[in-house]
C-alpha cells in the first residue's frame, strides 16, 4: 500500500488566494461606505413612509 504525500501549496496559489480574499474585503468595504454615503438619485416613492422608520409588523389589508 502506498503512503499518501501532503499536498504542497505553492507560494503563487496562497498569494492568489489572499490576494482574492482582500479584494472581497475592499469590496464589501467600499459597497457599504458607499451605500451609507450616497444619497439616491430619485426622491422616494410617495407611497411609501420616509427613510428610516421600519416595521417588522405586516401592514393589514383594508378591502
Amino acid at each position: 500500500m502506498s503512503k499518501h504525500r501532503a499536498r504542497t501549496v505553492h507560494p503563487t496559489d496562497r498569494d492568489r488566494r489572499q490576494l482574492a480574499a482582500g479584494l472581497l474585503a475592499v469590496g464589501a468595504l467600499a459597497a457599504t461606505f458607499l451605500t451609507v454615503a450616497v444619497d439616491p438619485a430619485a426622491p422616494p416613492a410617495p407611497d411609501r413612509a420616509p427613510v428610516g422608520t421600519t416595521s417588522d409588523v405586516a401592514q393589514l389589508s383594508r378591502d
